[in-house]
């Protein structure tokens, strides 16, 4: 007589097998996870005690890197990155930035992040403020997540032309 298995034992074999095979994955893509969260936190610090060396510290030394600001030039390496956030943090008497709504997604050795970042800053014309789009492309390298690309953009009135510093997502 054949043994019969029942339905519940060999289904709860099945999700077993199923998660055995697919939780490697997914625990390295959850600390990835965590370590790139830690990166773009180590980021907006560094940019709040407007600390360059800091916030450079984030940054890949590839020379395939590029990163787009808001502002001009359009797109920089890390050397002009360095210079032009000197320059800023150099005339801001007060800086502050935060992370809105964080998503963190990771495919081997690279990594896409997006949020919301609000922005305020003092300077000597007064106190600013925009709300600016950001997205950044990291690449593990020697075994640590570092800025590849980022991209920070505010949007604009297509009816005016003009940057709209504060729009709601």
């Amino acid at each position: 007589m054949k043994a019969k298995v029942p339905i519940a034992i060999l289904a709860l074999a099945i999700v077993a097998i199923a998660f055995v095979s697919i939780s490697p994955a997914q625990a390295s893509s959850d600390s990835d996870k965590v370590e790139i969260m830690a990166l773009n936190q180590r980021l907006v610090d560094a940019a709040n005690n407007k600390d360059v060396s800091a916030i450079m510290a984030c940054y890949s030394d590839d020379p395939d890197a590029i990163f787009f600001e808001d502002t001009i030039p359009l797109q920089l390496n890390k050397a002009a990155l360095s210079k032009s956030n000197a320059t800023f943090y150099g005339a801001v008497s007060h800086f502050y930035n935060s992370m809105r709504s964080p998503v963190v997604v990771v495919s081997g050795d690279l990594a896409v992040v997006y949020y919301i970042a609000p922005n305020a800053w003092t300077d000597k014309s007064g106190t600013h403020s925009e709300t600016g789009r950001y997205t950044q492309v990291d690449k593990r390298e020697g075994g640590k997540w570092l800025i590849w690309h980022e991209h920070f953009s505010v949007p604009f009135d297509p009816a005016t032309g003009k940057a709209v510093l504060n729009a709601k997502p």
